[in-house]
């Protein structure tokens, strides 16, 4: 069962996460899911996990425009994804 969760935070605040995020391809919504996942699984917040380098947002890109992403092996995917910007 799904539940809805609201947040208290400053509009300007909001409004700057959001553009951020947006540089990502992702919204709030999207983005509280993946944190509040991430918490149940045990894990602590780990904010880096939420800042893809390029390659990495232009895969999200394309594969929700629904086009193919070739990332080679599993090793050089992980090793591309885990890349720094």
């Amino acid at each position: 069962m799904k539940v809805t969760v609201h947040v208290d935070v400053e509009r300007d605040v909001r409004d700057e996460a959001a553009r951020q995020l947006a540089e990502q391809d992702l919204a709030i919504d999207e983005t509280m899911r993946i944190v509040l996942e991430h918490a149940a699984a045990g894990c602590g917040p780990d904010f880096g996990a939420l800042a893809p380098n390029a390659t990495t947002v232009e895969a999200i890109k394309a594969a929700r425009r629904g086009e193919d992403v070739e990332l080679g092996t599993p090793a050089e995917a992980l090793a591309e994804l885990n890349r720094d910007n």
